[in-house]
């Protein structure tokens, strides 16, 4: 008895071992960015390896001006595209769980499907459709992506979401005179605000990431953050590393404060998904 208490403990040292060592491996290249983005040239090449006083926080205004453009343009494909995708998902979603309509199943499994196809492979067709629309070069070319293709993987969390809200709910809203639009609006919307803001997280970070899409559609004033950063710091800043690891950390700023302030709901919305999955 006593031997097996031995082997457990030794156990659960060496688990929480590996589970230290693990993160140390991933926060420390963070923490090595966080602190070289307030330092000088000659502090960084002598001192990149741990952090140092004082911190130069001129670095962050020099980083600002060379990415704010590629934020800005970012946060207007965000707001313009996510919003709309939000919409159009949920009406899709309440129309496969709560409509009927003959050949539902089929069309169904249809839009699944596409979740299949690799993103690459569409790209050079996206790109010859875009071109002859006369949207290269445009914004809109990120936008009407996320009103379509986005939609899809978005559908897949809300129609288990929305399928599992009672159909007496909508029953009540007919008999109280509400159509299929004021059942949809006033009753399934409201209820799946937890999903679409999980949703609406995941798409955000999904822009904030999308670098090759970008690359191919936009010339360098309309690129996006992450594709402007590459192009900013691959030349102008080569030799200047605390400021590219600035920009790094500007860049990235809406983003923690996303998830700082919204991560209670993105988890909120993703178990209630999973679990009536």
């Amino acid at each position: 008895m006593e031997q097996r208490k031995r082997k457990v403990h030794f156990a659960q040292i060496l688990l929480v071992a590996v589970i230290v060592f693990t993160l140390v491996l991933m926060l420390y290249p963070l923490a090595m960015a966080l602190w070289n983005s307030f330092k000088t040239d000659l502090t960084y090449e002598s001192t990149r390896w741990f952090p140092t006083l004082p911190l130069r926080w001129k670095n962050l205004v020099s980083a600002f001006d060379s990415i704010y453009k590629f934020l800005i343009n970012t946060l207007i494909v965000a707001g313009v595209g996510i919003p709309g995708m939000l919409l159009i998902a949920s009406m899709a979603s309440f129309a496969f769980t709560k409509i009927r309509f003959p050949g539902k199943t089929f069309f169904f499994y249809m839009v699944m499907a596409l979740m299949m196809v690799p993103t690459i492979l569409t790209l050079i067709p996206a790109f010859l459709l875009y071109k002859s629309m006369g949207l290269q070069n445009s914004l809109m070319s990120l936008i009407i992506p996320l009103w379509t293709s986005a939609c899809v993987g978005s559908m897949f969390l809300l129609v288990s979401f929305m399928a599992s809200l009672p159909n007496e709910l909508f029953e009540a809203a007919q008999i109280d005179g509400g159509g299929v639009l004021k059942s949809f609006w006033y009753v399934a919307l409201p209820l799946s605000a937890p999903i679409l803001g999980t949703v609406a997280i995941m798409q955000i970070v999904s822009v904030w990431n999308d670098y090759i899409w970008p690359r191919i559609i936009l010339d360098e004033t309309k690129f996006t953050i992450s594709a402007g950063l590459l192009l900013t710091f691959s030349a102008e800043y080569t030799a200047n590393m605390p400021v590219m690891f600035a920009a790094y950390l500007v860049s990235s700023s809406p983003l923690i404060l996303l998830f700082i302030f919204a991560n209670k709901f993105y988890i909120r919305g993703l178990t209630s998904a999973g679990i009536k999955m």
